[in-house]
């Protein structure tokens, strides 16, 4: 992998996160305000933030692919991704928990908390239910894509067989699989093209082709965030567009240049994965406290939507890099040796 590559890759992650944390900055007191609503709308998952999650796990399903020859092969990147990804799911989860017993006991903070009496709802219920709403549900509801990949991983050699085979067979049975799971055909299709080796980085993108793709895009995004229903048959060419969209911008805004290591990029890229688990319930406390102090007007709304993610995405660095610091070996745990 060339260096430009590799970086863009560490970037595009610290991106993809930042979209995420966004999503995440909803207010729903924002829908008795019609352009706060469209705006955390169309940057959100009826809008352009979805891309996000589709764009993960097709680079997810590209990295997993890529340089293996055989099922062999196969079969030691799965023991090494379930190492990386199981322990920290399973960890975060507890810890997610755990941030509510602090919240519920705290003298001040109590209001901050979503889900107050969670330690003895999950006591006292029967032990296969907090089981599956712990790790299954699960109880850090951002690690759902940790548990959807970690599902994926489990169909991986017959997804990297069919794909080693007859490419356009797997991808007509990726088409498919959104009927009935919306998810699997981007990892499919990072599997797909790694194993045939489809070059990402001198591929087609005139200008033309990106202004079409633009306006298709956002226009469906704009269409979505303005409260109208989708169209299950337009769902998955659209988002193909965007995945499109973001990696070409990419491109075009770095020009070959790698600059992981320079600005404001060298202080947040490499903690995409502590961001994204780190940011629940932590994040709640952040925008609850905004609107206890300067209300819930639309102005208001609208400002800390745009900054409350920044501030999140600050205080998970800071906090990164202190436990990087001061305990390395638990951080390097939490983050599956990241």
């Amino acid at each position: 992998m060339s260096k430009y590559l590799s970086e863009k890759f560490t970037i595009m992650y610290t991106v993809l996160i930042v979209m995420v944390v966004y999503i995440h900055s909803y207010y729903l007191e924002a829908q008795q305000y019609n352009v706060a609503l469209f705006l955390q709308n169309f940057t959100g998952t009826k809008g352009v933030g979805r891309t996000a999650n589709y764009l993960f796990f097709c680079i997810s399903g590209y990295l997993f692919a890529r340089n293996i020859k055989n099922i062999n092969d196969v079969w030691t990147k799965m023991k090494k991704r379930w190492c990386t990804l199981l322990l920290p799911y399973l960890l975060w989860n507890l810890i997610f928990v755990l941030w509510y017993v602090v919240l519920e006991n705290v003298p001040g903070v109590s209001g901050f908390n979503n889900s107050s009496g969670i330690v003895e709802k999950y006591w006292e219920q029967p032990i296969l239910e907090s089981l599956y709403d712990l790790f299954i549900a699960p109880a850090a509801f951002q690690l759902w894509f940790l548990r959807d990949l970690l599902v994926m991983l489990v169909f991986t050699p017959i997804l990297w067989w069919i794909a080693k085979r007859q490419w356009m067979v797997s991808l007509i049975m990726a088409l498919c699989s959104t009927i009935f799971y919306p998810w699997l055909i981007y990892f499919w299709l990072g599997i797909i093209i790694a194993v045939q080796k489809w070059d990402i980085e001198d591929y087609y993108r005139p200008k033309w082709a990106i202004a079409v793709s633009s306006i298709i895009f956002v226009g469906y995004a704009v269409y979505l965030a303005l409260g109208n229903k989708s169209f299950i048959i337009y769902e998955v060419p659209v988002n193909l567009l965007g995945l499109y969209l973001l990696w070409s911008f990419y491109d075009m805004f770095a020009r070959g240049r790698c600059f992981a290591n320079r600005g404001l990029w060298k202080y947040i890229c490499g903690y995409s994965f502590f961001i994204y688990c780190f940011h629940e319930p932590a994040f709640n406390i952040i925008k609850k406290l905004a609107l206890t102090i300067y209300g819930t007007s639309e102005k208001v709304l609208i400002f800390f939507y745009l900054i409350n993610p920044w501030i999140m995405v600050a205080i998970a660095v800071i906090t990164a890099k202190m436990l990087q610091r001061m305990t390395p070996r638990i951080y390097k745990t939490l983050t599956g040796g990241r």
